[in-house]
């Protein structure tokens, strides 16, 4: 049943879909983006509203409207089960439902690091296997980075550095964290400046060892300490409130699928792929890239951290969501807060799942969904990759997909 309407599901949202990139396609993109918040004089209630409140609404009012993705079929209102037992917390790490050893610390704030992915040159990544959370999102010109989210661990060089964008802003208010980026532009600058307090850290204003350049002649990227900048952060910031997070519902085995799902190429062109196969040898999807040789040609090839390790996760979740374009290279993404109807993809164990994610505020964590359960995730760490509400996953061979990223 479940199968049916899947398939269904797809087909219907894209006819709608359709329609709306005809639309699309008379419009042209904004050119003088607003502040995400705050920017706008709140009209003041009769009854006072909190801080989250007034926020929440100047966002509302300063963000565009987007085009809603098509909803082909009622969908239960998803009832959270998510335990937040301290005797939970303090025992398993609520991100990656890893029991905790002695060396792990949840008495601190997340911290979310910049990575770049592109150009070519500034690869392997650099400790992005000691995130507990990887996020992957759309940066224009066929183009992507990543924002790797630092709670139980730390770790030396994380990196290459990567410069601040509006998305930033809104994953660090959910997941609660400190932001650390190598420059920014003017605009993105005041979004974080009413945004993010005193929270962002950056390249030339956080010293060395917090966030260090390398010499022109040794390649000149910049990467960060991430225990460095909690010591900044705790010292110099007089920082000291500790996040606590629900934990998220994992499990061991995967009782349920949809479709077998070995290999998963997500395509932003045909010189610009992630392509994630799994291994049942590791039971994690591994990364592979594309690579171009001394002839000029393009071939994928399985991508390392900088110590040698393979990109591996155990969870990998694509999530739909409407992109909103000011320009060619700047870009933001509406969250749409409170709404569970927001579709997603999830796989684990080589198993492919079709469901839905939401976050209920601004300032809480993404939750994922199957009708009106919650989708639990295999112990471990997890990508989440944020694509367009017009991209549709298409089945190439038994248990092989490939998604493209469609801006409209």
């Amino acid at each position: 049943m479940r199968l049916f309407f899947t398939r269904y599901w797809w087909a219907v949202v894209g006819l709608a879909v359709g329609g709306v990139m005809l639309a699309l396609a008379f419009s042209s993109p904004q050119s003088n983006p607003p502040y995400i918040t705050p920017v706008m004089t709140l009209q003041k209630s009769p009854t006072a509203l909190s801080r989250e409140a007034e926020l929440t609404q100047i966002a509302i009012n300063a963000t565009p409207t987007p085009i809603p993705s098509a909803t082909p079929w009622k969908i239960a209102t998803p009832t959270s089960m998510i335990d937040a037992t301290p005797r939970i917390i303090y025992t398993t790490n609520p991100l990656t439902g890893l029991q905790l050893s002695e060396s792990d610390n949840l008495e601190h704030t997340p911290l979310l690091v910049k990575i770049l992915n592109w150009p070519r040159r500034v690869r392997p990544f650099s400790k992005i296997n000691q995130a507990d959370i990887v996020f992957e999102y759309y940066t224009g010109g066929q183009t992507n980075q990543l924002l790797a989210l630092f709670y139980s661990k730390d770790a030396e060089t994380v990196g290459a550095l990567g410069p601040g964008k509006l998305v930033d802003a809104r994953l660090t208010r959910h997941y609660q964290a400190d932001l650390v980026v190598s420059t920014v532009e003017t605009m993105v600058k005041g979004v974080f400046d009413n945004t993010l307090d005193d929270r962002v850290f950056y390249q030339g204003f956080t010293p060395c060892p917090g966030i260090c350049t390398q010499p022109v002649d040794q390649g000149g990227l910049t990467y960060a300490d991430t225990s460095v900048i909690r010591d900044i952060a705790r010292d110099e910031r007089l920082q000291s409130t500790t996040t606590v997070f629900k934990v998220m519902p994992f499990s061991v085995t995967a009782n349920d699928w949809d479709e077998v799902a070995t290999r998963f190429s997500y395509m932003y062109a045909d010189f610009s792929v992630m392509d994630w196969r799994y291994s049942t040898e590791t039971g994690r999807y591994h990364l592979w890239q594309e690579v171009e040789d001394e002839n000029g040609e393009l071939h994928l090839t399985p991508s390392y951290d900088s110590d040698g390790v393979p990109v591996a996760f155990e969870n990998l979740v694509f999530i739909m969501a409407n992109y909103i374009e000011y320009n060619v290279s700047t870009y933001d993404v509406n969250l749409r807060e409170g709404d569970p109807n927001q579709l997603a993809i999830f796989l684990r164990d080589g198993k492919l799942t079709y469901g839905n994610w939401f976050a209920e505020t601004a300032t809480d964590p993404f939750s994922f969904f199957v009708g009106a359960e919650p989708y639990t995730l295999k112990p471990g760490r997890t990508w989440i990759t944020i694509s367009s509400t017009f991209s549709r996953p298409e089945r190439t061979a038994e248990g092989e997909y490939d998604l493209v990223f469609k801006l409209r």
